[in-house]
């Protein structure tokens, strides 16, 4: 690709669909070297329950008459950040596909929190499909990140974050609790990291991530709303299901193994289908598990316990020393 900077006379080339809609370059904040446009914001108003939004457009070329237009949405209140990328060489088709998704499907709203959808636009026989990219939601001061993978029956990536420095305990199985597909939570030194699993195929997985991470944001902002010991006593049959989840790798080796020396007793003739099942199952066993999109974890895991502490947030005990007696250092 010609990596020469933009000309002015290029950039007059290009821009023209975008200035028939009224859109204008931002000549200060583009970059010619990268060849590489911004636009000038427009700003959505709010309107009823909608947010106001500001929007700013990036066009970008990545190859020899193709370009990459990509819609950057910011939700006032929040901050929140939601982006639109399409690929292709038709700039005027390319504008009219962005402009074709409302603004404000990007975001959603709920009872403590807010949702945000990066998506990319394809083009799937002749029709135009969103495919989700990355979600993100607030709730109570924390940001948890769903991330998908375009290949197919992957899980979702889940990353929760906390403010830098906030004293903050969270269960293991805080989010394991909402059913089979949700992983425990692994607490990491910039937060925490799990797993979720979603509809193998597009369009349904993009659907399935967004109503999973909506669900999540539901449940965080309930649990994190009140103490430790009501998620505890509201979710007790989900955390022992859990539980049971976790032990099931480790408990259904064990039964293999326990069983392995009934082998001996059962009488199977040369040919018997059964008799080949049998003895092929060690490696057929290391074949799938390998095949596994995440490994099992073969572990005794812990019962689950009612949490002892009134708030989330459990900042350092303060001690109060006694009237005209200083505190030890």
């Amino acid at each position: 690709m010609d990596r020469q900077p933009l000309t002015h006379h290029e950039i007059l080339s290009i821009v023209g669909p975008f200035t028939r809609r009224g859109r204008h370059v931002d000549l200060a904040a583009s970059d010619r070297n990268e060849r590489r446009l911004l636009f000038k914001p427009v700003d959505h108003p709010a309107a009823g329950a909608q947010p106001a939004l500001r929007e700013v457009l990036k066009l970008e070329q990545h190859g020899r008459g193709r370009w990459r237009l990509t819609r950057l949405l910011t939700e006032g209140a929040s901050g929140l950040e939601a982006a639109l990328r399409v690929d292709g060489s038709d700039l005027e088709a390319l504008l009219a596909a962005v402009e074709a998704v409302d603004a404000h499907s990007h975001f959603r709203q709920g009872a403590g929190y807010t949702l945000a959808f990066s998506h990319d636009l394809e083009m799937v026989r002749g029709r135009t499909r969103r495919t989700l990219v990355l979600g993100e939601a607030r709730v109570d001061g924390l940001t948890l990140l769903l991330r998908t993978s375009n290949v197919a029956g992957m899980p979702a990536d889940l990353e929760l974050q906390a403010p830098l420095g906030e004293p903050l305990d969270l269960p293991e199985d805080l989010l394991a609790v909402l059913g089979w597909a949700w992983r425990r939570l692994t607490r990491k030194h910039d937060g925490w990291r799990s797993l979720v699993k979603l509809s193998r195929f597009e369009p349904a997985r993009s659907r399935d991530a967004e109503r999973k991470l909506e669900r999540a944001a539901e449940h965080l902002a309930r649990t994190l709303a009140e103490p430790p010991a009501a998620f505890h006593d509201r979710l007790l049959r989900a955390r022992w299901g859990v539980t049971f989840r976790r032990a099931l790798p480790l408990a259904l080796a064990v039964a293999a193994l326990a069983a392995s020396p009934l082998l001996l007793y059962i009488e199977l003739s040369d040919d018997s289908l059964w008799r080949m099942v049998i003895f092929n199952a060690p490696p057929l066993l290391m074949v799938a598990f390998f095949s596994l999109h995440e490994m099992p974890r073969f572990e005794i895991p812990p019962a689950p316990k009612r949490p002892t502490a009134l708030s989330w947030r459990a900042g350092p005990a303060v001690t109060t020393a006694p009237a005209g007696v200083m505190p030890a250092p």
